[in-house]
């Protein structure tokens, strides 16, 4: 069984997302996969004012909860399995990079929809 300590006071971001992932069940983890995939196909197959923003935000659900059974699922492999290892190593630096760039898309469609037509 693991033990997880008490996350300090201090903790950056990054510590708080990957202590939050961690004592997550993989049914949350899961449900918020499901969730972020259906907000990107919403998306995609409605075409919303907000697609940007809407699309966005579903990917980064999705990539979190992909980037938290990825490292569960890292942290469970043996020292033998360096192939899935590094698979799997390598999954999780796909899924941050993912989140990040949704992150940024998020935040640059509600930069356009707050400056709105004061640039044209």
């Amino acid at each position: 069984m693991m033990v997880l300590s008490a996350l300090r006071s201090d903790a950056s971001l990054p510590e708080f997302l990957a202590h939050r992932a961690r004592s997550a069940s993989i049914r949350r983890l899961a449900a918020d996969i499901a969730v972020g995939v259906a907000a990107v196909v919403t998306a995609i197959w409605l075409r919303p004012p907000a697609t940007l923003f809407l699309g966005a935000s579903g990917l980064i659900f999705a990539s979190y909860g992909m980037w938290g059974i990825a490292d569960r699922a890292r942290e469970r492999t043996s020292a033998r399995t360096d192939r899935l290892r590094t698979i799997l190593d390598l999954l999780c630096v796909l899924m941050v990079g993912i989140g990040v760039i949704a992150f940024a898309a998020v935040l640059y469609s509600a930069w356009t929809v707050a400056l709105g037509t004061w640039i044209s």
